[in-house]
């Protein structure tokens, strides 16, 4: 096997997005979904488009509070591509505890999954809320190049 030099993760995410195959199989317990690395790929360049278009630059910070699901991984993906901070919460936790965090860290956005309850934007003062489920796969976006 030829190593490859990296300098970061996002040289790895680079190469894994060039891979042929299957990257993320997801059973939500109805279903079975298939992602490949392409697929993430271009899905977490997209979701790293929409932040910038939402105004969202290096070092702005995104909550995650969500079960675990492919879309979770291409939004995480996403953020790293423009330099955002995630700030990732158990999906178990309380609403409450979220709110809190949140007011701590300041987000601009907060990514709820299906199987959490529901936080109301006035519980996140100045963030909006994006719901995981709502994540849309065939969007393609190319992100703002993030400045060092």
């Amino acid at each position: 096997m030829r190593m490859v030099p990296r300098d970061t993760l996002l040289d790895f995410f680079d190469d894994l997005s060039r891979l042929d195959g299957e990257f993320l199989v997801h059973d939500d317990g109805y279903r079975r979904r298939h992602h490949s690395y392409t697929e993430v790929g271009q899905a977490a360049r997209a979701f790293a488009a929409r932040l910038a278009a939402a105004g969202l630059q290096r070092e702005d910070k995104v909550v995650f509070w969500g079960e675990n699901r492919p879309e979770w991984i291409a939004c995480y993906w996403g953020c790293l591509l423009i330099g955002v901070v995630v700030v990732p919460i158990d999906y178990r936790s309380p609403a409450e505890f979220v709110a809190k965090v949140a007011r701590l860290v300041s987000p601009r956005v907060v990514l709820v999954g299906d199987d959490v309850t529901a936080l109301a934007a006035a519980d996140v003062p100045g963030a909006a809320v994006w719901r995981l489920g709502d994540f849309d796969w065939a969007a393609r976006g190319t992100p703002p190049t993030v400045p060092v």
